[in-house]
Protein backbone atom coordinates (compact mmCIF):
# COMPACT_ATOMS: atom_id res chain seq x y z
CA UNK A 1 0.00 0.00 0.00
CA UNK A 2 1.29 3.45 -0.93
CA UNK A 3 2.26 5.72 1.96
CA UNK A 4 0.19 8.40 0.23
CA UNK A 5 -2.93 6.53 1.29
CA UNK A 6 -2.45 7.54 4.92
CA UNK A 7 -1.04 11.03 4.43
CA UNK A 8 -2.89 14.27 3.80
CA UNK A 9 -2.52 15.51 0.24
CA UNK A 10 -2.62 18.87 -1.48
CA UNK A 11 -5.33 18.84 -4.15
CA UNK A 12 -5.83 21.51 -6.79
CA UNK A 13 -9.41 21.22 -8.06
CA UNK A 14 -10.30 23.07 -11.25
CA UNK A 15 -13.96 23.86 -11.82
CA UNK A 16 -14.31 23.99 -8.04
CA UNK A 17 -17.49 26.09 -8.16
CA UNK A 18 -19.09 23.62 -10.54
CA UNK A 19 -21.49 20.82 -9.65
CA UNK A 20 -18.99 17.98 -9.25
CA UNK A 21 -16.08 20.22 -8.30
CA UNK A 22 -17.79 21.80 -5.30
CA UNK A 23 -19.00 18.46 -3.96
CA UNK A 24 -15.61 16.85 -4.51
CA UNK A 25 -13.66 19.68 -2.90
CA UNK A 26 -15.74 19.37 0.26
CA UNK A 27 -15.25 15.61 0.36
CA UNK A 28 -11.48 15.89 -0.03
CA UNK A 29 -11.25 18.55 2.67
CA UNK A 30 -13.36 16.48 5.07
CA UNK A 31 -10.94 13.59 4.49
CA UNK A 32 -8.18 15.79 5.93
CA UNK A 33 -6.62 17.01 2.69
CA UNK A 34 -5.62 20.57 1.79
CA UNK A 35 -7.69 21.80 -1.15
CA UNK A 36 -7.34 24.84 -3.38
CA UNK A 37 -10.09 25.52 -5.89
CA UNK A 38 -10.02 27.49 -9.13
CA UNK A 39 -12.90 28.44 -11.41
CA UNK A 40 -13.59 30.98 -14.14
CA UNK A 41 -17.25 31.42 -13.07
CA UNK A 42 -18.34 31.07 -16.69
CA UNK A 43 -21.76 32.57 -17.57
CA UNK A 44 -22.77 29.33 -19.36
CA UNK A 45 -25.26 29.22 -16.52
CA UNK A 46 -25.85 31.55 -13.59
CA UNK A 47 -22.64 32.49 -11.73
CA UNK A 48 -24.95 33.09 -8.75
CA UNK A 49 -25.59 29.34 -8.49
CA UNK A 50 -21.84 28.78 -8.49
CA UNK A 51 -21.37 31.38 -5.77
CA UNK A 52 -24.01 29.63 -3.68
CA UNK A 53 -22.13 26.34 -4.10
CA UNK A 54 -19.00 28.05 -2.82
CA UNK A 55 -20.94 29.14 0.25
CA UNK A 56 -22.45 25.69 0.75
CA UNK A 57 -19.43 23.43 0.17
CA UNK A 58 -16.16 25.35 0.04
CA UNK A 59 -16.15 28.23 2.51
CA UNK A 60 -17.40 26.09 5.46
CA UNK A 61 -14.54 23.66 4.79
CA UNK A 62 -11.87 26.35 4.65
CA UNK A 63 -11.35 26.03 0.90
CA UNK A 64 -10.18 29.09 -1.00
CA UNK A 65 -11.45 29.54 -4.57
CA UNK A 66 -9.50 31.67 -7.01
CA UNK A 67 -11.03 33.00 -10.22
CA UNK A 68 -8.66 32.34 -13.11
CA UNK A 69 -8.74 31.55 -16.82
CA UNK A 70 -7.08 28.19 -17.47
CA UNK A 71 -6.72 29.01 -21.15
CA UNK A 72 -4.12 31.57 -20.03
CA UNK A 73 -1.03 29.51 -19.27
CA UNK A 74 0.43 32.31 -17.14
CA UNK A 75 -2.52 31.94 -14.74
CA UNK A 76 -2.01 28.17 -14.61
CA UNK A 77 1.71 28.50 -13.92
CA UNK A 78 1.13 30.98 -11.11
CA UNK A 79 -1.38 28.72 -9.35
CA UNK A 80 0.55 25.46 -9.71
CA UNK A 81 3.93 26.94 -8.79
CA UNK A 82 2.45 28.71 -5.79
CA UNK A 83 0.38 25.84 -4.40
CA UNK A 84 2.62 22.88 -5.37
CA UNK A 85 -0.18 20.28 -5.44
CA UNK A 86 0.30 16.54 -5.01
CA UNK A 87 -2.58 16.04 -7.41
CA UNK A 88 -4.65 18.09 -9.83
CA UNK A 89 -8.25 17.09 -10.38
CA UNK A 90 -9.23 18.86 -13.58
CA UNK A 91 -13.01 19.21 -13.80
CA UNK A 92 -13.22 22.65 -15.44
CA UNK A 93 -14.80 22.51 -18.91
CA UNK A 94 -17.45 23.90 -21.21
CA UNK A 95 -20.22 21.34 -20.58
CA UNK A 96 -23.27 20.29 -22.53
CA UNK A 97 -23.94 19.04 -26.06
CA UNK A 98 -26.36 21.78 -27.15
CA UNK A 99 -24.18 24.90 -27.02
CA UNK A 100 -24.95 26.88 -30.22
CA UNK A 101 -22.47 26.56 -33.08
CA UNK A 102 -21.67 30.27 -32.81
CA UNK A 103 -20.32 29.66 -29.31
CA UNK A 104 -18.44 26.46 -30.19
CA UNK A 105 -15.11 28.26 -29.73
CA UNK A 106 -15.77 27.97 -26.00
CA UNK A 107 -15.36 24.19 -26.28
CA UNK A 108 -11.96 24.75 -27.88
CA UNK A 109 -10.75 27.34 -25.37
CA UNK A 110 -12.12 25.71 -22.22
CA UNK A 111 -11.82 22.02 -23.09
CA UNK A 112 -8.70 21.85 -25.26
CA UNK A 113 -6.47 24.89 -24.71
CA UNK A 114 -7.12 24.93 -20.96
CA UNK A 115 -6.50 21.19 -20.62
CA UNK A 116 -3.27 21.34 -22.61
CA UNK A 117 -2.08 24.18 -20.35
CA UNK A 118 -2.87 22.19 -17.21
CA UNK A 119 -1.06 19.14 -18.59
CA UNK A 120 2.00 21.13 -19.64
CA UNK A 121 2.38 22.94 -16.33
CA UNK A 122 1.71 19.76 -14.32
CA UNK A 123 4.54 18.03 -16.15
CA UNK A 124 6.91 20.99 -15.94
CA UNK A 125 6.32 21.25 -12.19
CA UNK A 126 6.47 17.45 -11.65
CA UNK A 127 2.97 17.22 -10.17
CA UNK A 128 2.67 13.52 -9.28
CA UNK A 129 -0.81 12.98 -10.71
CA UNK A 130 -3.62 14.54 -12.68
CA UNK A 131 -7.14 13.16 -12.89
CA UNK A 132 -9.36 14.78 -15.49
CA UNK A 133 -13.02 14.72 -16.41
CA UNK A 134 -13.94 12.92 -19.59
CA UNK A 135 -17.45 11.87 -20.51
CA UNK A 136 -19.69 9.08 -21.76
CA UNK A 137 -20.21 11.42 -24.73
CA UNK A 138 -16.98 10.05 -26.23
CA UNK A 139 -18.83 6.83 -27.08
CA UNK A 140 -21.31 8.56 -29.39
CA UNK A 141 -24.12 6.31 -30.59
CA UNK A 142 -22.38 3.08 -29.67
CA UNK A 143 -24.43 -0.04 -30.33
CA UNK A 144 -22.77 -1.99 -27.51
CA UNK A 145 -24.92 -3.13 -24.57
CA UNK A 146 -22.37 -1.63 -22.20
CA UNK A 147 -19.60 0.82 -23.07
CA UNK A 148 -16.09 -0.44 -22.39
CA UNK A 149 -12.97 1.69 -22.07
CA UNK A 150 -10.94 -0.27 -24.63
CA UNK A 151 -13.53 0.05 -27.43
CA UNK A 152 -11.56 1.60 -30.30
CA UNK A 153 -14.60 2.08 -32.54
CA UNK A 154 -16.03 5.00 -30.54
CA UNK A 155 -17.05 8.13 -32.44
CA UNK A 156 -18.48 11.19 -30.66
CA UNK A 157 -21.42 12.95 -32.34
CA UNK A 158 -21.12 16.30 -30.52
CA UNK A 159 -18.38 18.92 -30.36
CA UNK A 160 -18.33 18.46 -26.59
CA UNK A 161 -17.77 14.70 -26.93
CA UNK A 162 -15.07 15.28 -29.53
CA UNK A 163 -13.15 17.61 -27.22
CA UNK A 164 -13.34 15.07 -24.41
CA UNK A 165 -11.99 12.32 -26.65
CA UNK A 166 -9.25 14.73 -27.73
CA UNK A 167 -8.37 15.17 -24.02
CA UNK A 168 -7.93 11.42 -23.75
CA UNK A 169 -5.57 11.45 -26.74
CA UNK A 170 -3.62 14.46 -25.49
CA UNK A 171 -3.04 13.13 -21.97
CA UNK A 172 -0.81 10.12 -22.77
CA UNK A 173 0.97 12.10 -25.50
CA UNK A 174 1.95 14.72 -22.91
CA UNK A 175 2.52 12.35 -19.99
CA UNK A 176 4.77 9.71 -21.58
CA UNK A 177 8.31 10.06 -20.29
CA UNK A 178 7.34 12.46 -17.51
CA UNK A 179 7.11 12.05 -13.74
CA UNK A 180 3.34 12.60 -13.84
CA UNK A 181 0.55 10.02 -13.95
CA UNK A 182 -2.79 10.73 -15.63
CA UNK A 183 -6.27 9.24 -15.43
CA UNK A 184 -9.31 10.22 -17.48
CA UNK A 185 -12.71 9.68 -15.86
CA UNK A 186 -15.64 9.06 -18.19
CA UNK A 187 -18.60 10.37 -16.20
CA UNK A 188 -22.05 9.00 -16.99
CA UNK A 189 -24.93 11.52 -16.54
CA UNK A 190 -24.19 12.93 -13.10
CA UNK A 191 -27.20 14.22 -11.14
CA UNK A 192 -28.06 15.37 -7.64
CA UNK A 193 -28.58 18.47 -5.46
CA UNK A 194 -26.83 21.64 -6.60
CA UNK A 195 -26.66 20.26 -10.13
CA UNK A 196 -26.52 21.90 -13.53
CA UNK A 197 -29.69 23.70 -14.66
CA UNK A 198 -29.31 22.52 -18.25
CA UNK A 199 -29.93 18.91 -17.20
CA UNK A 200 -33.28 17.18 -17.73
CA UNK A 201 -33.85 16.16 -14.10
CA UNK A 202 -33.33 19.76 -12.96
CA UNK A 203 -35.89 21.05 -15.46
CA UNK A 204 -38.46 18.34 -14.74
CA UNK A 205 -38.37 19.11 -11.02
CA UNK A 206 -38.67 22.83 -11.73
CA UNK A 207 -41.62 22.25 -14.05
CA UNK A 208 -43.56 20.46 -11.33
CA UNK A 209 -42.59 22.82 -8.51
CA UNK A 210 -42.93 26.11 -10.38
CA UNK A 211 -45.21 25.37 -13.34
CA UNK A 212 -42.64 26.03 -16.06
CA UNK A 213 -42.63 24.08 -19.32
CA UNK A 214 -40.29 21.10 -19.68
CA UNK A 215 -39.06 20.77 -23.25
CA UNK A 216 -38.98 17.05 -23.98
CA UNK A 217 -36.81 16.08 -26.93
CA UNK A 218 -38.19 13.06 -28.77
CA UNK A 219 -40.40 10.30 -27.39
CA UNK A 220 -38.57 9.99 -24.08
CA UNK A 221 -37.06 6.63 -24.95
CA UNK A 222 -33.42 7.74 -24.75
CA UNK A 223 -31.65 5.98 -21.89
CA UNK A 224 -28.96 7.30 -19.58
CA UNK A 225 -26.77 5.67 -16.95
CA UNK A 226 -27.70 8.15 -14.20
CA UNK A 227 -24.97 8.42 -11.55
CA UNK A 228 -25.53 10.25 -8.25
CA UNK A 229 -23.00 12.94 -7.42
CA UNK A 230 -22.00 11.42 -4.05
CA UNK A 231 -21.07 8.19 -5.84
CA UNK A 232 -19.03 10.19 -8.34
CA UNK A 233 -17.02 12.09 -5.73
CA UNK A 234 -16.37 9.01 -3.59
CA UNK A 235 -15.14 7.17 -6.66
CA UNK A 236 -12.84 10.02 -7.73
CA UNK A 237 -11.20 9.97 -4.30
CA UNK A 238 -10.62 6.22 -4.56
CA UNK A 239 -9.27 6.50 -8.10
CA UNK A 240 -6.82 9.18 -7.01
CA UNK A 241 -5.42 6.98 -4.28
CA UNK A 242 -5.19 4.00 -6.64
CA UNK A 243 -3.39 6.11 -9.24
CA UNK A 244 -0.67 6.98 -6.73
CA UNK A 245 0.61 3.39 -6.92
CA UNK A 246 1.12 3.57 -10.69
CA UNK A 247 4.53 4.25 -12.27
CA UNK A 248 5.53 7.67 -13.58
CA UNK A 249 4.22 8.30 -17.09
CA UNK A 250 1.20 6.03 -16.60
CA UNK A 251 -2.07 7.03 -18.27
CA UNK A 252 -5.49 5.40 -18.56
CA UNK A 253 -9.23 6.10 -18.68
CA UNK A 254 -11.99 4.70 -16.46
CA UNK A 255 -15.79 4.68 -16.73
CA UNK A 256 -17.65 6.06 -13.72
CA UNK A 257 -21.25 4.93 -13.89
CA UNK A 258 -23.56 2.42 -12.31
CA UNK A 259 -24.26 0.22 -15.32
CA UNK A 260 -28.06 0.55 -14.93
CA UNK A 261 -29.58 2.89 -17.53
CA UNK A 262 -33.05 4.45 -17.26
CA UNK A 263 -35.10 6.16 -19.95
CA UNK A 264 -36.16 9.80 -19.87
CA UNK A 265 -39.72 8.56 -19.41
CA UNK A 266 -38.55 6.54 -16.39
CA UNK A 267 -36.98 9.68 -14.94
CA UNK A 268 -40.16 11.69 -15.47
CA UNK A 269 -42.17 8.93 -13.80
CA UNK A 270 -39.87 8.70 -10.76
CA UNK A 271 -39.90 12.47 -10.21
CA UNK A 272 -43.65 12.76 -10.81
CA UNK A 273 -44.50 10.02 -8.31
CA UNK A 274 -42.32 11.54 -5.61
CA UNK A 275 -43.82 15.01 -6.09
CA UNK A 276 -47.37 13.77 -6.67
CA UNK A 277 -47.75 15.75 -9.88
CA UNK A 278 -46.59 15.75 -13.49
CA UNK A 279 -44.48 18.26 -15.43
CA UNK A 280 -45.94 20.54 -18.07
CA UNK A 281 -44.37 18.92 -21.13
CA UNK A 282 -43.65 20.71 -24.40
CA UNK A 283 -42.99 18.07 -27.04
CA UNK A 284 -40.05 18.68 -29.38
CA UNK A 285 -38.11 16.75 -32.01
CA UNK A 286 -35.05 14.76 -30.99
CA UNK A 287 -31.80 16.69 -30.75
CA UNK A 288 -29.17 15.38 -33.21
CA UNK A 289 -26.43 15.90 -30.61
CA UNK A 290 -28.14 13.64 -28.07
CA UNK A 291 -27.07 10.00 -28.07
CA UNK A 292 -29.83 7.43 -27.74
CA UNK A 293 -28.29 5.26 -25.01
CA UNK A 294 -25.49 5.16 -22.45
CA UNK A 295 -24.44 2.35 -20.14
CA UNK A 296 -21.08 1.99 -18.43
CA UNK A 297 -19.21 -1.28 -18.38
CA UNK A 298 -18.03 -1.07 -14.77
CA UNK A 299 -15.71 -4.08 -14.66
CA UNK A 300 -12.52 -1.97 -14.71
CA UNK A 301 -13.89 0.47 -12.13
CA UNK A 302 -14.83 -2.40 -9.84
CA UNK A 303 -11.36 -3.88 -10.20
CA UNK A 304 -9.67 -0.58 -9.33
CA UNK A 305 -11.90 0.59 -6.48
CA UNK A 306 -13.52 -2.64 -5.23
CA UNK A 307 -16.97 -1.15 -5.74
CA UNK A 308 -19.24 0.70 -8.14
CA UNK A 309 -21.78 3.54 -7.79
CA UNK A 310 -24.73 2.11 -5.89
CA UNK A 311 -27.21 4.92 -5.10
CA UNK A 312 -30.38 4.05 -7.01
CA UNK A 313 -32.35 6.56 -9.06
CA UNK A 314 -35.28 6.83 -6.64
CA UNK A 315 -33.03 7.59 -3.67
CA UNK A 316 -30.94 10.08 -5.61
CA UNK A 317 -34.02 11.84 -6.98
CA UNK A 318 -35.47 12.12 -3.47
CA UNK A 319 -32.35 13.91 -2.21
CA UNK A 320 -32.44 16.19 -5.22
CA UNK A 321 -36.10 17.06 -4.73
CA UNK A 322 -35.53 17.76 -1.03
CA UNK A 323 -32.83 20.24 -2.03
CA UNK A 324 -34.94 21.84 -4.78
CA UNK A 325 -37.78 22.50 -2.31
CA UNK A 326 -35.55 24.41 0.10
CA UNK A 327 -36.20 28.08 0.72
CA UNK A 328 -33.69 30.09 -1.26
CA UNK A 329 -33.51 27.38 -3.91
CA UNK A 330 -37.02 26.72 -5.22
CA UNK A 331 -37.70 30.33 -6.14
CA UNK A 332 -34.47 30.53 -8.17
CA UNK A 333 -34.80 27.33 -10.24
CA UNK A 334 -36.46 29.11 -13.18
CA UNK A 335 -33.89 31.88 -13.10
CA UNK A 336 -31.00 29.41 -13.21
CA UNK A 337 -32.56 27.41 -16.03
CA UNK A 338 -33.17 30.53 -18.09
CA UNK A 339 -29.56 31.60 -17.58
CA UNK A 340 -28.20 28.76 -19.72
CA UNK A 341 -27.16 29.32 -23.32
Amino acid sequence: MSSRKVAALKYLVTGAAGFIGSNLSARLAKSGNEVLGVDNFSPYYSPKLKELRVGEFLTPNGIEVKQIDLSDITDVEKIVKGFKPDAIIHLAAQPGVRTPLGKSYQYIQNNLVAFANVLQVAIEESVPEILYASSSSVYGNSTKKAFKEDDLSIRPISIYGATKLANEILAPAFITGSKTRARGMRFFTVYGPWGRPDMAYFRIIDSILNGSEFKKFGAGEVKRDFTFVDDITATIEKLSLELSDRPAGFSDVVNIGGGSPHSLNDLIDVISKQLGSEPLILESVSNPNDVSFTCADVSKLNELTKGIPAIDLKSGVKETIDWAQRAGIKEHLDEWINSTF
